[in-house]
């Protein structure tokens, strides 16, 4: 007939001393050895307070319908400007020609979750025979994201290309893109830079050109930008005596640095801190294991087997 194992259960042994003792004070040592020393290996080791993480979201984004479109010509002193701004095409109306183009856009959703995917545009420019060397487009945009905080601004994409060959058209494909100089809110509400791009309400300092309203909107701490970008230009003169331009957007899911909250960074801690503790607490439980065994260290050794014997 086979045998096997049906219950099994340890038997535990007790070694007992007093608390002013050489067995009392080595265990002493090797506990406090086994709880140090994983923190220690852990906070050196970089990455265990782990203040800045890291998600994926597509965010929320729809053109404002606002705009700036600056065209150079071969002469200096004939540049096209429009703006979806009044007050400022008045600013701009003692140095540059102002002329109203044709804009027609659609954003669409293809995996129909709610929001947007691109933009598509084109913009149609009369020009009266005038040779379009550069091309200089602001486009205005809100910028929204839910998964952590409540985060939103008012965010802008800029591309500019410029040639010696006068052109008739002028087609860019690229991406809106987060950049980020510092980490964003890990909850709660977050406007801080939605607020306009173009502001006409700070005394002094109008927005005057291109590089004023750049620069401020560099300034800030999170903006987007226009990037992984394909451009074409058409050399030549249109037919109807028009510049057009054909832009296509992508709203891609991006890759978002945030602050931790409190019990998210706790988490991580522990997790790093036990991962390294368990490896410390069996080598110190076989050390002292070996030490009362041998009876390396004196105490009382309270054996069940013996005692029922």
């Amino acid at each position: 007939m086979a045998i096997y194992e049906i219950f099994s259960h340890p038997i535990l042994v007790r070694y007992k001393t007093s608390i002013f003792s050489k067995a009392t004070f080595v265990c002493l040592i090797i506990n406090l050895i086994t709880l140090l020393c994983p923190f220690f290996i852990t906070f050196y080791s970089q990455g265990f307070w782990k203040k800045i993480d890291v998600y994926r979201e597509q965010p929320d984004v729809s053109f404002k319908h606002k705009m700036l479109l600056l065209l150079e010509t071969q002469s200096p002193d004939e540049l096209i400007f429009w703006s979806t701004y009044e007050q400022l095409n008045q600013l701009m109306n003692h140095e540059l020609l102002q002329t109203m183009p044709l804009v027609e856009h659609r954003e669409e959703d293809y995996n129909r979750d709610g929001k947007r995917d691109e933009l598509k545009m084109t913009i149609d420019v009369p020009l009266s025979k005038k040779k379009v060397v550069s091309v200089k487009l602001l486009l205005i945009f809100d910028y929204k994201l839910y998964f952590y905080s409540d985060f939103s601004m008012e965010c802008a994409a800029y591309l500019q290309y410029s040639t010696s060959l006068p052109g008739s058209s002028f087609s860019t494909f690229g991406e809106l893109s987060l950049m980020q100089r510092q980490p964003l809110k890990h909850a709660g509400k977050d406007d801080k830079y939605n607020i306009p791009i173009i502001d006409f309400s700070e005394p002094g300092n109008p927005p005057t050109s291109f590089e004023n309203i750049l620069l401020g909107y560099i300034r800030r701490n999170v903006t987007t930008s226009l990037k992984n970008t394909y451009s074409v230009w058409e050399t030549g003169l249109a037919a109807n005596e028009s510049f057009k331009i054909n832009l296509v957007i992508l709203y891609p899911e991006e890759t978002i640095l945030y602050k931790v909250g409190f019990w998210q960074l706790l988490k991580w801690a522990l997790v790093q801190y036990i991962a390294v503790f368990f490896i410390f607490s069996s080598i110190s439980k076989k050390i002292k294991t070996y030490l009362f065994q041998k009876h390396l260290l004196s105490s009382i050794v309270i054996n069940p087997i013996k005692q029922k014997i």
